[in-house]
Formats: C-alpha cells, structure tokens, sequence
C-alpha cells in the first residue's frame, strides 16, 4: 500500500522524514520540509495535521500515547499529547555535550536511557535520567503495537 505524492496539501509530503503509529494505529508522518505532522488512518485516509512544527527530523510516540519530536529548527526535544498541544520541550543548540545540532533520530532503552544520534553534530549522545526526575520531562518507552494478525 502506498499514499500520498509531493505537495502541500493534506495528504501530500514535502521530505517525509520520519513516521511512527499511535495504540489506535494512528499513522504520524513528520512532514520536514512542510513543517508539520500529518495523521492518517492505518489505511491511508487523511485525519489531519499539526501544522506548528517547525521541522520535524524524528518522531515517537511512547507507551504513555505522548508524540515526542525532535525539532531540527530549534533543537529541541518536544513532547505533545495526541490532540497535538505542545506539553513540554528542553534542549538547546550547540555542540557541547548535552546541546544538539540536528538529532536525527533518537530512541529509549529499557532502562530509560534516551539517545539522540545527530546529522550536524555527527555523533551520538546518551542520557540518562536524573534519579528522582519527573516522569512528565522524560522521553518514555515506545508504544508496542499488537500485529493486525494477534
């Protein structure tokens, strides 16, 4: 199955750069260059879009249902609820350790530890969280989708 062509209308992409599915198998597709997300139906049919993000490199939706993006503009991590109102952000620009420059994708591990790997930066940097941090501020685990065949 395929869907979607170049364009900036609803359903069209300009540099899709990332996607990812929600519990509901909501569809998420980080639309970079038109700076939003477009949601879709696991068959293609257009729901919407958030259409506030600057630039989309990467994007997650964790187990808590909570869409978090790396922003490529502001560098910044970016945490939104599935209505897409934005919740919480940190991070900053820069090529100190802990500041990013264009994270490309991140991921979580079992334990909590968040890594983003960067394109500009050209490295890898891992997080792990403070003890006694508010679960809100961190990047959680990714949802684990039920194949259509359980």
């Amino acid at each position: 199955m395929a869907w979607g062509k170049k364009g900036s209308g609803p359903g069209e992409f300009n540099l899709p750069h990332a996607i990812d599915i929600d519990a509901n198998r909501r569809v998420y597709v980080a639309d970079r260059s038109n700076s939003r997300i477009q949601i879709f139906d696991e068959n293609g049919k257009y729901l919407g879009e958030w259409d506030h993000i600057r630039s989309p490199y990467h994007i997650m939706v964790t187990a808590d249902q909570h869409l978090w993006v790396a922003d490529g503009v502001t560098n910044k991590f970016l945490k939104y609820d599935l209505d897409g109102k934005l919740l919480y952000s940190w991070g900053t620009y820069g090529t100190f350790p802990g500041a990013f420059w264009g994270v490309h994708q991140f991921s979580v591990d079992s334990d909590g530890n968040l890594y983003g790997a960067e394109t500009y930066g050209g490295r890898t940097q891992k997080f792990r969280p403070k003890r006694g941090a508010d679960p809100a501020t961190l990047v959680g685990q990714p949802v684990k989708i039920a194949s259509s065949r359980d």
